[in-house]
């Protein structure tokens, strides 16, 4: 049976783009690159379906925005419970993957969402999100991300220390280098990139340097690798071919055990290589002719993300 486990799309909130503004239907919408009808049956599929917040949105109306997201996330999978169960714990993923449904997972990207609250960690937790990126871009209540230069805030200390106990993880992707070395000093558990490559193999300052992926694999952290063009080779090709070069980057960095998969559908270019649900799929063939080890292709496709929540969300 094929398996996936992405730990990153924006099709939740591909809404806030044109031309899409006026649509209600974001899981199941045939117009987006990732929905739930696209996942071919009998497929085992974990799909981590994030809030984007926009840099601009702060203070309490990223509160609210955060909410009126997430109640669409929940009314949605209401809709479409034949085809995805909403889940909040790795016993709940296990049984919609028995029961042949896609198992999604709500998490934020923008800690934004908290509006500068530490209480609202609790309330992200309770609206079942299990992963939480930092920041996007910009600069938030908690850290900056890598158009900016600041670090972590005392309240993102305080944030992801909640985080941590209440088991939220920390999502790294869109840190700066500053932020990333500051979670280093003061986080206890291991952490995700959920969508992000090497930068020594494509230069973009959003991907990570070769000195943060070994130090991921020292800690046991989790690492999806992104098909966004910009983030796959430097001349944004992005296509197969680069995908692999960056797959065999990590391999020669030790990362076999920390690689997955973060598309960034929805929220990204992407190649026509890797640009449906489908083509995902895929990609565990293509290495596999290409000279990768089959169990490293599974464990990237699905064992190495699988492993990892299911010893962190419990």
């Amino acid at each position: 049976m094929a398996a996936l486990f992405d730990l990153h799309c924006d099709t939740l909130t591909r809404n806030l783009y044109p031309p899409f503004e006026r649509e209600r239907e974001t899981l199941d919408n045939p117009a987006f690159q990732l929905a739930l009808s696209k996942v071919p049956a009998g497929t085992k599929w974990v799909q981590c379906f994030a809030v984007f917040v926009p840099d601009e949105v702060r203070g309490d109306e990223a509160a609210v925005f955060f909410d009126r997201c997430a109640a669409s996330f929940h009314r949605q999978a209401e809709a479409h419970q034949d085809r995805m169960a909403c889940c909040r714990s790795i016993g709940e993923m296990e049984a919609a993957l028995a029961a042949g449904k896609t198992a999604g997972l709500l998490t934020v990207e923008g800690g934004a969402a908290l509006a500068g609250k530490l209480e609202r960690v609790r309330t992200l937790y309770d609206a079942g999100v299990r992963m939480m990126t930092i920041t996007w871009n910009g600069p938030n209540e908690l850290a900056s991300g890598h158009d900016t230069a600041g670090g972590f805030s005392s309240f993102g200390h305080e944030a992801v220390s909640e985080m941590e106990r209440l088991g939220i993880l920390a999502d790294v992707s869109h840190l700066n280098d500053r932020s990333f070395e500051d979670l280093l000093s003061f986080s206890k558990k291991p952490f995700v990139a959920s969508h992000s490559n090497a930068r020594a193999v494509c230069g973009h300052r959003r991907n990570l340097p070769d000195e943060f992926i070994r130090e991921m694999v020292r800690r046991e952290g989790l690492i999806g690798l992104t098909y966004c063009r910009e983030f796959l080779s430097n001349d944004k090709r992005g296509s197969l071919d680069d995908f692999y070069r960056q797959v065999c980057h990590f391999l020669e960095l030790g990362a076999e055990r920390c690689i997955a998969l973060g598309s960034d559908y929805d929220g990204a270019g992407v190649h026509p290589d890797l640009d449906s649900v489908e083509k995902s799929l895929l990609i565990g063939e293509y290495l596999a002719a290409h000279g990768i080890d089959k169990t490293a292709s599974e464990n990237l496709m699905f064992g190495n993300a699988w492993r990892f929540f299911e010893k962190w969300m419990g």
